[in-house]
Parts: C-alpha cells; sequence; structure tokens
C-alpha cells in the first residue's frame, strides 16, 4: 500500500495549525475537560446534557477542540501512514474546521442582530408567548366546554377539564408575564452566546421552547394519563363480556367464569365509561395536537443543529471541485482516436458523502411517520421527540482506525 514520504515539504497550513495547536493544547484540553465534566454531571435525575441542548452542544464542541489539537499536532509531521487513512483524517479535520468556521461567522451575525434589536425581539416575543401558548389554548377549552357544532360533551366533566386546565394555564401565564422584564436580558444573552456559534443560539432557543411550554406538557401529560387508563378499562371490560380474563402468570388471555354481581358491576362501569369517553378523548385530541406541533418544532431546531455540527461541507466541495482528492476507485478508459487504455479515477459517491444524513433522515422519517403519531394518539401512548443523541451521530472522539 503507498505510504506519504517525510521528503515533502511541510505546508504552510499545516505549520500554523501545528504551532497553534501545541502552544495552545494544555488550556484547550483543560477547557473542555472542564467543560465535558460539567455536562456530564447530574442535574436532577439526568445528567445535563440529556436535558438542556445548550449542555449538549458544549459538549459537542469540547470533542471539536479535543480533535483539533489531537490531529493537528499529528498531521503535520507524521510519516509512514497508509495514504486512505490518512486521507481520511484529513478530510475530517479539514470539515470539523470549516464547520466552526462557518458556525462563528453566521454566530457572529446572528449575535450581532440579537444584541442590537433585544428590545424589539422580547416585546414581539412576549405578545406571541402570551398570544399562542395561553390566550388561544384557554380560548379553545372554553370553546370545548360550550359544546361546539353540537358535540353535547360530559358537562360536568368538561367543565372541570376546562376549568383545571385555565388554572394551570393562567398560572404559568402569569409566571411568565412577571419574568417578561428579564426577557430582553436573556435576549441579549442568547446574542453574546452567538458569538461563540450560531449553534449556541440554537440551543438556547430549544431550551427556551421547552420551559415557555412547560404548562402544555403538564395538561398533555394529564389528560394523556386518564386516556390511556380509559382505554385500558375498555379492555378489561371487552374481556368481562366476552367470558375472558388475562392472565398474568402466564401472559395471556384465559376462559373464566363470572358471577352476575361482577357482570353487573361491569355494566354499570361500561356505562360510565361510554358516556365519559367522548369528553376525555376530545380534550386529549386538543392537547395531543399541541403537543405534536411543539414537537415538530423540536425536531426542526434538533435537525438543523446536526446539519451545523455534521455536514460533511469539505468533502462536498472537494466531490466538486477536485473529485481526485476523494478517489473512490478506479476505472479503465480508451485513449480517444487510439486502442490504449489509460487508468481514469472514480470519485467517491454522494451517496457514500451523505450517508449519515441519509441514516438521520430514515431516523427522522421512522420516529416521525404521521402514521406511528396517529397511533400513538389513538392508543394512548406518550408523544416525545426523538431522543437527542440518536441523531447525535457523529462521534469524532472515537478511536482512530488503525494505521497500516
Amino acid at each position: 500500500m503507498p505510504r506519504r514520504t517525510r521528503g515533502t515539504r511541510e505546508p504552510l497550513v499545516w505549520a500554523l495549525a501545528s504551532t497553534i495547536a501545541r502552544s495552545l493544547a494544555p488550556y484547550i484540553l483543560l477547557a473542555s475537560q472542564i467543560a465535558r465534566w460539567i455536562c456530564s454531571a447530574p442535574l436532577l435525575l439526568w445528567k445535563a446534557s440529556d436535558i438542556l441542548l445548550i449542555a449538549q452542544q458544549i459538549d459537542v464542541r469540547s470533542e471539536q477542540a479535543q480533535f483539533f489539537v489531537r490531529e493537528a499536532g499529528s498531521l503535520a509531521g507524521e510519516g509512514g501512514v497508509a495514504v486512505p487513512v490518512l486521507a481520511g483524517r484529513y478530510t475530517n479535520f479539514f470539515n470539523i474546521v470549516w464547520l466552526i468556521v462557518n458556525d462563528i461567522t453566521v454566530g457572529i451575525a446572528v449575535g450581532s442582530f440579537l444584541c442590537e434589536n433585544h428590545a424589539i425581539l422580547a416585546k414581539m416575543l412576549n405578545r406571541v408567548v402570551q398570544d399562542f401558548l395561553v390566550t388561544r389554548l384557554i380560548w379553545v377549552l372554553h370553546w370545548l366546554d360550550s359544546w361546539p357544532a353540537g358535540l353535547k360533551l360530559n358537562t360536568e366533566l368538561s367543565r372541570f377539564y376546562a376549568h383545571s386546565f385555565s388554572e394551570i394555564i393562567s398560572a404559568w401565564g402569569d409566571l411568565l408575564s412577571r419574568t417578561s422584564s428579564f426577557l430582553p436580558l436573556v435576549i441579549y444573552a442568547t446574542g453574546v452566546a452567538s458569538f461563540l456559534g450560531v449553534s449556541f443560539s440554537i440551543s438556547i432557543v430549544s431550551d427556551l421552547l421547552a420551559l415557555a411550554t412547560v404548562h402544555t406538557y403538564v395538561c398533555y401529560t394529564v389528560s394523556n394519563a386518564i386516556y390511556s387508563r380509559m382505554l385500558k378499562t375498555a379492555g378489561s371490560l371487552w374481556n368481562l363480556f366476552r367470558g375472558k380474563r388475562f392472565n398474568v402468570l402466564r401472559n395471556r388471555t384465559d376462559s373464566w367464569e363470572y358471577d352476575i354481581d361482577q357482570l353487573l358491576f361491569g355494566t354499570v362501569l361500561f356505562t360510565l365509561l361510554a358516556f365519559l369517553f367522548p369528553t376525555v378523548l376530545a380534550y386529549h385530541a386538543v392537547f395531543a395536537a399541541v403537543r405534536l406541533g411543539i414537537i415538530s418544532l423540536y425536531a426542526g431546531l434538533e435537525t438543523l443543529l446536526a446539519f451545523i455540527n455534521h455536514f460533511p461541507l469539505f468533502a462536498l466541495m472537494l466531490r466538486i471541485k477536485d473529485p481526485w482528492r476523494l478517489p473512490g476507485g478506479i476505472y479503465f478508459a480508451t485513449k480517444p482516436g487510439t486502442y490504449q487504455l489509460i487508468v481514469q479515477n472514480q470519485p467517491v459517491p454522494l451517496s457514500s458523502i451523505f450517508f449519515q444524513y441519509v441514516g438521520l433522515s430514515k431516523r427522522l422519517a421512522a420516529h416521525y411517520n404521521p402514521v406511528r403519531l396517529l397511533r400513538h394518539v389513538l392508543t394512548g401512548r406518550f408523544l416525545d421527540a426523538i431522543p437527542r443523541y440518536s441523531i447525535r451521530y457523529d462521534k469524532i472522539d472515537e478511536p482512530r482506525a488503525t494505521e497500516d
């Protein structure tokens, strides 16, 4: 296998990168280790990076910093390395560098806009939050409580739902309005954090969205728990009327003879369930729709974050500008006008460059499949966003490939 010789002149960029890496390596590694330790610290019952997206982004940037220090110091003067291994490490290194530079460049522009207009943006954001997350939700609840479109819900249960959820939403709306005076400072701080990269501002926006929608999460959790319990009760009554019983020890449904008192009690429960179920379903559908909209926003922000952190920008530019620098094989072609065979380079196909994004799109499509989400809503299963680490596919701190 071909090897790189040490006789070649070291490029200026490698000398500069190697000098920076060697001089700043102790400080960068120390800061990265402290940041990763903070992100891995327990917060409540989970790690901080499992709850806060900004903590996960700090963890990613720490990995990128450690990768830069490790690779910049070794690639500059490393000899006797197999060409395919060296080419892969070279492409990966510059891809990370380009992503960080572009992230910071766009972040400076976004941060400047946020810092200059933080007061105006705070007023607009406060008005939108109060309108969509408080006022309109309360209006929908009162609309359901007034028998909309001839839908006659159970009066007492509907009033209990409407008043209870309205109180929760109003209490959270009052808390948001009281803390709205700090919103300009939060937006300004988000703009300052954007100077580290636009990915940091996106992470903060995602965490603020989760904080602003706590009341909808609580309402959906309560309504989903009641709806799920009523479905299980309906299943148990179905087995009762068929003369069946679920055997917990054998995990199967067996035949069983019920007494007349048990059948009568089951009939009474079924009557109550039949009259109350439409009301429970209506309120569950409302908060399930709200939950679907919120996790769709989560999916968009986290997909954009994965795009910023892991897009193969450098490899794509090499594929367009100098395909021979990304060899994927060779093929033979005839020289025009002769019968001579010449060897031609077969560049790496685009499918190989974007294979991680193909896997990401498949995971997102499988998790947010409309049929799957509708099945979860109808069966009472909890709707949740895709796990964050399932779309964080590029672990650059993994050990290097073995060098031949």
